[in-house]
Protein backbone atom coordinates (compact mmCIF):
# COMPACT_ATOMS: atom_id res chain seq x y z
CA UNK A 1 0.00 0.00 0.00
CA UNK A 2 2.70 2.44 0.69
CA UNK A 3 4.03 2.33 -2.64
CA UNK A 4 0.45 3.14 -4.22
CA UNK A 5 0.75 6.10 -1.78
CA UNK A 6 4.08 7.22 -2.96
CA UNK A 7 3.22 6.39 -6.81
CA UNK A 8 -0.13 8.77 -6.65
CA UNK A 9 0.03 11.17 -4.00
CA UNK A 10 1.22 14.77 -3.93
CA UNK A 11 1.85 14.98 -0.56
CA UNK A 12 2.51 12.43 2.48
CA UNK A 13 2.62 14.25 6.33
CA UNK A 14 4.48 12.01 8.54
CA UNK A 15 3.90 12.55 12.16
CA UNK A 16 4.81 10.56 15.63
CA UNK A 17 6.30 11.60 18.76
CA UNK A 18 10.31 12.53 19.70
CA UNK A 19 12.66 9.83 19.44
CA UNK A 20 10.62 7.04 17.48
CA UNK A 21 12.68 8.04 14.07
CA UNK A 22 9.97 9.78 12.43
CA UNK A 23 12.59 12.01 10.72
CA UNK A 24 14.45 8.82 9.20
CA UNK A 25 11.45 7.48 8.09
CA UNK A 26 10.58 10.82 6.30
CA UNK A 27 13.67 10.95 4.22
CA UNK A 28 13.26 6.89 3.73
CA UNK A 29 10.12 7.42 2.67
CA UNK A 30 11.48 10.29 0.27
CA UNK A 31 14.06 7.78 -0.78
CA UNK A 32 11.87 5.29 -1.71
CA UNK A 33 9.72 7.85 -3.89
CA UNK A 34 11.95 7.99 -6.42
CA UNK A 35 12.12 4.66 -7.60
CA UNK A 36 8.65 6.14 -8.77
CA UNK A 37 8.52 9.80 -9.27
CA UNK A 38 11.45 11.87 -10.99
CA UNK A 39 11.26 14.94 -8.60
CA UNK A 40 10.61 14.54 -4.66
CA UNK A 41 11.15 16.59 -2.21
CA UNK A 42 11.54 16.06 1.70
CA UNK A 43 10.55 18.92 4.11
CA UNK A 44 10.78 19.05 8.00
CA UNK A 45 9.39 21.87 10.21
CA UNK A 46 10.44 19.54 13.22
CA UNK A 47 12.61 21.93 15.72
CA UNK A 48 15.47 19.42 15.61
CA UNK A 49 16.03 19.60 12.34
CA UNK A 50 17.64 16.48 11.60
CA UNK A 51 17.03 16.38 8.23
CA UNK A 52 19.61 18.04 6.84
CA UNK A 53 22.30 15.75 8.59
CA UNK A 54 20.62 12.76 7.21
CA UNK A 55 21.54 13.51 3.72
CA UNK A 56 24.69 14.20 4.67
CA UNK A 57 24.81 18.29 4.77
CA UNK A 58 26.63 20.54 7.55
CA UNK A 59 25.82 21.63 10.45
CA UNK A 60 26.02 25.80 8.93
CA UNK A 61 22.92 24.60 6.67
CA UNK A 62 20.56 23.58 9.26
CA UNK A 63 19.66 27.63 10.48
CA UNK A 64 19.58 28.93 7.25
CA UNK A 65 15.79 27.01 5.66
CA UNK A 66 15.02 28.63 2.65
CA UNK A 67 14.91 26.95 -1.05
CA UNK A 68 15.03 23.73 -1.28
CA UNK A 69 18.27 22.26 -1.47
CA UNK A 70 18.77 19.43 -4.51
CA UNK A 71 20.77 16.32 -3.37
CA UNK A 72 24.10 16.23 -5.10
CA UNK A 73 25.20 13.42 -7.80
CA UNK A 74 27.72 12.38 -5.28
CA UNK A 75 25.11 11.80 -2.71
CA UNK A 76 22.51 10.79 -4.51
CA UNK A 77 24.55 8.44 -6.00
CA UNK A 78 25.65 6.84 -2.82
CA UNK A 79 21.74 6.40 -1.98
CA UNK A 80 20.86 4.35 -4.97
CA UNK A 81 18.72 7.32 -6.03
CA UNK A 82 17.58 6.55 -9.72
CA UNK A 83 19.68 8.76 -12.57
CA UNK A 84 16.30 10.24 -13.63
CA UNK A 85 15.07 10.84 -10.56
CA UNK A 86 15.90 13.84 -8.24
CA UNK A 87 15.70 13.98 -4.71
CA UNK A 88 15.69 17.84 -2.86
CA UNK A 89 15.46 18.09 0.99
CA UNK A 90 14.45 21.74 2.61
CA UNK A 91 13.88 23.42 5.92
CA UNK A 92 11.30 25.11 7.11
CA UNK A 93 12.20 29.03 7.89
CA UNK A 94 8.42 30.61 8.88
CA UNK A 95 10.31 34.36 8.44
CA UNK A 96 11.66 33.26 4.62
CA UNK A 97 7.87 32.18 3.64
CA UNK A 98 6.30 35.25 5.17
CA UNK A 99 8.59 36.91 3.67
CA UNK A 100 7.46 35.15 -0.11
CA UNK A 101 3.52 36.38 0.71
CA UNK A 102 4.66 39.72 1.56
CA UNK A 103 6.25 40.24 -1.85
CA UNK A 104 3.22 38.59 -3.28
CA UNK A 105 0.71 40.82 -1.76
CA UNK A 106 1.88 43.99 -1.19
CA UNK A 107 4.18 47.02 -3.24
CA UNK A 108 7.37 46.73 -2.12
CA UNK A 109 7.89 50.35 -0.30
CA UNK A 110 5.02 48.89 1.82
CA UNK A 111 6.97 45.36 2.56
CA UNK A 112 9.91 47.21 3.63
CA UNK A 113 7.20 49.40 6.38
CA UNK A 114 6.21 46.08 7.32
CA UNK A 115 9.65 44.04 7.72
CA UNK A 116 11.55 47.39 9.50
CA UNK A 117 9.54 46.72 12.25
CA UNK A 118 10.34 45.46 15.62
CA UNK A 119 7.03 43.58 15.67
CA UNK A 120 7.41 41.63 12.30
CA UNK A 121 11.10 40.49 13.38
CA UNK A 122 9.70 39.10 16.20
CA UNK A 123 6.17 37.70 14.62
CA UNK A 124 7.62 34.20 13.85
CA UNK A 125 8.45 33.71 17.91
CA UNK A 126 5.23 35.71 18.88
CA UNK A 127 2.12 33.98 16.86
CA UNK A 128 1.23 30.76 17.77
CA UNK A 129 0.46 28.52 14.78
CA UNK A 130 2.95 30.84 12.25
CA UNK A 131 5.56 27.87 12.03
CA UNK A 132 2.43 25.76 10.80
CA UNK A 133 0.68 27.52 9.00
CA UNK A 134 4.05 28.70 7.51
CA UNK A 135 4.38 25.18 6.32
CA UNK A 136 0.74 24.62 4.79
CA UNK A 137 1.36 27.89 2.49
CA UNK A 138 5.27 26.62 1.46
CA UNK A 139 3.78 22.91 0.57
CA UNK A 140 0.50 23.91 -1.04
CA UNK A 141 2.32 26.60 -3.24
CA UNK A 142 4.85 24.08 -4.36
CA UNK A 143 2.49 21.85 -5.64
CA UNK A 144 0.34 24.61 -7.28
CA UNK A 145 3.84 25.63 -8.85
CA UNK A 146 4.24 21.85 -9.82
CA UNK A 147 7.99 22.22 -8.29
CA UNK A 148 7.79 18.88 -7.90
CA UNK A 149 5.73 15.42 -7.87
CA UNK A 150 5.68 14.52 -4.25
CA UNK A 151 6.34 16.13 -1.01
CA UNK A 152 6.86 14.45 1.93
CA UNK A 153 6.50 16.51 4.99
CA UNK A 154 7.80 15.64 8.41
CA UNK A 155 5.81 17.34 11.09
CA UNK A 156 6.80 18.06 14.66
CA UNK A 157 6.51 15.47 17.78
CA UNK A 158 3.30 14.40 18.52
CA UNK A 159 1.92 16.96 21.04
CA UNK A 160 2.94 19.11 18.99
CA UNK A 161 1.73 17.65 15.80
CA UNK A 162 -1.96 18.23 16.92
CA UNK A 163 -1.11 22.14 17.10
CA UNK A 164 -0.02 21.17 13.59
CA UNK A 165 -3.73 20.14 12.45
CA UNK A 166 -5.24 22.30 14.68
CA UNK A 167 -2.77 25.74 13.45
CA UNK A 168 -5.33 26.97 10.05
CA UNK A 169 -8.13 27.33 12.94
CA UNK A 170 -5.73 29.25 15.86
CA UNK A 171 -4.46 31.08 12.84
CA UNK A 172 -7.64 32.52 11.76
CA UNK A 173 -9.12 32.93 15.41
CA UNK A 174 -6.06 35.45 16.07
CA UNK A 175 -6.17 37.40 12.54
CA UNK A 176 -10.17 37.83 13.64
CA UNK A 177 -9.63 38.32 17.44
CA UNK A 178 -10.38 41.70 18.76
CA UNK A 179 -7.02 42.75 19.01
CA UNK A 180 -6.74 42.93 15.39
CA UNK A 181 -10.23 44.39 15.17
CA UNK A 182 -9.20 46.97 17.87
CA UNK A 183 -5.47 48.22 15.71
CA UNK A 184 -6.66 47.70 12.35
CA UNK A 185 -7.36 51.42 10.76
CA UNK A 186 -11.06 51.82 9.30
CA UNK A 187 -12.30 55.68 8.34
CA UNK A 188 -14.25 56.97 10.85
CA UNK A 189 -14.22 54.04 13.45
CA UNK A 190 -13.07 54.89 17.19
CA UNK A 191 -10.07 54.27 16.16
CA UNK A 192 -8.63 57.38 15.59
CA UNK A 193 -10.32 58.97 18.52
CA UNK A 194 -8.35 56.41 20.60
CA UNK A 195 -5.25 57.63 19.17
CA UNK A 196 -5.95 61.39 19.53
CA UNK A 197 -5.96 60.41 23.45
CA UNK A 198 -2.82 59.53 23.01
CA UNK A 199 -3.10 56.88 26.43
CA UNK A 200 -2.05 54.19 24.26
CA UNK A 201 1.21 55.49 23.43
CA UNK A 202 1.74 56.21 26.51
CA UNK A 203 1.15 52.46 27.80
CA UNK A 204 3.38 51.27 25.46
CA UNK A 205 5.67 54.11 24.97
CA UNK A 206 6.36 56.28 21.64
CA UNK A 207 8.45 53.95 19.76
CA UNK A 208 6.19 50.92 20.43
CA UNK A 209 2.93 52.93 19.86
CA UNK A 210 4.05 54.04 16.41
CA UNK A 211 5.63 50.79 15.26
CA UNK A 212 2.48 48.67 16.75
CA UNK A 213 0.45 51.35 14.28
CA UNK A 214 2.39 51.37 11.16
CA UNK A 215 2.42 47.03 11.61
CA UNK A 216 -1.24 46.72 12.12
CA UNK A 217 -1.65 49.49 9.06
CA UNK A 218 0.75 47.44 6.48
CA UNK A 219 -0.28 44.07 8.04
CA UNK A 220 -3.88 44.58 6.96
CA UNK A 221 -3.46 43.07 3.28
CA UNK A 222 -0.98 40.17 4.21
CA UNK A 223 -3.70 39.27 7.28
CA UNK A 224 -6.57 39.33 4.31
CA UNK A 225 -4.29 36.65 2.45
CA UNK A 226 -3.89 35.00 5.91
CA UNK A 227 -7.43 34.63 6.44
CA UNK A 228 -8.28 33.87 2.87
CA UNK A 229 -5.68 30.29 2.99
CA UNK A 230 -6.42 29.18 6.25
CA UNK A 231 -9.81 28.17 4.92
CA UNK A 232 -8.74 26.52 2.33
CA UNK A 233 -6.38 24.29 4.23
CA UNK A 234 -8.50 23.49 6.63
CA UNK A 235 -9.37 20.81 4.05
CA UNK A 236 -5.75 20.28 3.27
CA UNK A 237 -5.42 17.28 5.06
CA UNK A 238 -8.93 15.34 3.84
CA UNK A 239 -7.43 15.98 -0.04
CA UNK A 240 -7.77 12.96 -2.07
CA UNK A 241 -3.65 14.49 -3.13
CA UNK A 242 -3.02 14.36 0.36
CA UNK A 243 -1.99 11.24 2.79
CA UNK A 244 -1.29 11.22 6.47
CA UNK A 245 1.07 8.70 7.94
CA UNK A 246 1.94 7.68 11.82
CA UNK A 247 5.13 6.37 13.15
CA UNK A 248 5.66 5.08 16.42
CA UNK A 249 7.85 2.38 18.52
CA UNK A 250 6.84 -0.24 20.46
CA UNK A 251 7.86 1.24 23.66
CA UNK A 252 5.01 2.04 25.98
CA UNK A 253 5.05 5.60 26.15
CA UNK A 254 5.49 6.13 22.19
CA UNK A 255 2.59 3.80 22.03
CA UNK A 256 0.15 5.87 23.94
CA UNK A 257 1.22 8.48 22.15
CA UNK A 258 0.84 7.19 19.09
CA UNK A 259 -2.76 5.77 20.19
CA UNK A 260 -3.58 9.62 21.03
CA UNK A 261 -2.65 11.02 18.14
CA UNK A 262 -4.27 8.25 16.12
CA UNK A 263 -7.93 9.29 18.34
CA UNK A 264 -7.10 12.80 18.54
CA UNK A 265 -6.81 12.38 13.95
CA UNK A 266 -10.17 10.30 14.05
CA UNK A 267 -12.26 13.18 15.93
CA UNK A 268 -10.83 15.44 13.28
CA UNK A 269 -12.03 13.38 10.41
CA UNK A 270 -8.66 13.64 8.88
CA UNK A 271 -7.89 10.04 7.06
CA UNK A 272 -4.79 7.56 8.29
CA UNK A 273 -3.62 5.80 5.61
CA UNK A 274 -0.78 3.71 7.31
CA UNK A 275 1.12 3.35 10.96
CA UNK A 276 4.89 2.45 10.56
CA UNK A 277 6.25 0.58 13.88
CA UNK A 278 9.49 1.82 13.43
CA UNK A 279 13.13 0.46 15.08
CA UNK A 280 11.10 -3.71 15.45
CA UNK A 281 13.50 -5.96 16.70
CA UNK A 282 14.02 -9.31 14.99
CA UNK A 283 14.77 -12.73 15.76
CA UNK A 284 18.69 -13.38 16.11
CA UNK A 285 19.18 -14.92 12.86
CA UNK A 286 20.18 -19.41 13.05
CA UNK A 287 22.77 -20.46 15.61
CA UNK A 288 26.28 -18.97 16.12
CA UNK A 289 28.15 -19.75 13.37
CA UNK A 290 31.12 -22.66 13.52
CA UNK A 291 34.17 -20.57 13.33
CA UNK A 292 32.96 -17.73 16.13
CA UNK A 293 32.49 -21.09 18.16
CA UNK A 294 35.53 -22.23 17.84
CA UNK A 295 37.26 -18.81 18.04
CA UNK A 296 35.46 -17.91 21.13
CA UNK A 297 36.18 -19.13 24.61
CA UNK A 298 33.38 -20.85 27.05
CA UNK A 299 33.20 -17.77 28.83
CA UNK A 300 32.62 -15.53 25.37
CA UNK A 301 30.27 -18.28 24.05
CA UNK A 302 27.88 -18.17 27.08
CA UNK A 303 27.83 -14.14 27.31
CA UNK A 304 27.07 -14.89 23.41
CA UNK A 305 24.39 -17.35 23.70
CA UNK A 306 22.69 -15.36 26.58
CA UNK A 307 22.49 -12.01 24.20
CA UNK A 308 20.91 -14.32 21.30
CA UNK A 309 18.44 -15.89 23.71
CA UNK A 310 17.71 -12.21 24.95
CA UNK A 311 17.30 -11.03 21.16
CA UNK A 312 15.53 -13.66 20.48
CA UNK A 313 12.72 -12.93 23.72
CA UNK A 314 13.11 -9.02 23.02
CA UNK A 315 12.12 -10.09 18.75
CA UNK A 316 8.88 -12.40 20.44
CA UNK A 317 7.68 -9.73 22.02
CA UNK A 318 7.81 -7.41 19.18
CA UNK A 319 5.47 -9.80 17.28
CA UNK A 320 3.27 -10.06 20.00
CA UNK A 321 3.20 -6.64 19.82
CA UNK A 322 2.73 -6.11 16.13
CA UNK A 323 -0.14 -8.38 16.42
CA UNK A 324 -2.06 -6.45 19.00
CA UNK A 325 -1.88 -3.08 16.87
CA UNK A 326 -3.08 -4.75 14.29
CA UNK A 327 -6.03 -6.15 15.81
CA UNK A 328 -6.15 -2.87 17.59
CA UNK A 329 -5.98 -0.38 14.37
CA UNK A 330 -8.23 -2.92 12.19
CA UNK A 331 -9.28 -0.43 9.27
CA UNK A 332 -5.10 1.17 9.62
CA UNK A 333 -2.51 -0.98 7.66
CA UNK A 334 0.78 -1.39 10.03
CA UNK A 335 3.89 -1.75 8.43
CA UNK A 336 7.09 -2.96 9.76
CA UNK A 337 10.69 -1.10 9.91
CA UNK A 338 13.47 -3.11 11.88
CA UNK A 339 16.13 -2.08 14.03
CA UNK A 340 19.18 -1.33 12.04
CA UNK A 341 22.22 -1.38 13.67
CA UNK A 342 25.20 0.76 11.78
CA UNK A 343 27.18 3.60 11.71
CA UNK A 344 26.64 4.10 7.88
CA UNK A 345 23.23 7.01 7.82
CA UNK A 346 22.91 6.42 4.47
CA UNK A 347 22.79 2.42 4.89
CA UNK A 348 20.15 2.60 7.47
CA UNK A 349 18.20 5.18 4.68
CA UNK A 350 18.75 2.73 1.50
CA UNK A 351 17.96 -0.22 4.29
CA UNK A 352 14.48 1.32 5.16
CA UNK A 353 13.59 2.92 1.74
CA UNK A 354 13.42 -1.05 0.75
CA UNK A 355 11.07 -2.27 3.37
CA UNK A 356 8.47 1.15 3.27
CA UNK A 357 7.94 -0.21 -1.03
Amino acid sequence: MLSDLLKSKRCIMVCGSGGVGKTTISASLALAATQYRKRVLVLTIDPARRLLQAFGYSDALLQEGGEPLLLSKEVRDALGVPEASELSVAVLNPKYVIDQIIDQTMSQSKGALLRGTVIYREMSQMIHGLQEYTAYEWVTRLIADNRYDLIILDTPPAFHAKEFFNAPEKIKNLMESRVFQIFLPKTGSWFKSVVSFGWLEKVLGERLYRESTLFFETFLSLRERILERCSKLSEFFKSDTVSVIAVGTLESTPMLELEGLIEFLGKKRIPLQAVIANQVEEASSGAIPEEIRLACGPELLAKLERLREHQNAKADRCVEAISRMRSGFATIPVFVVPMHYSKDGFEILKQNSIKLI
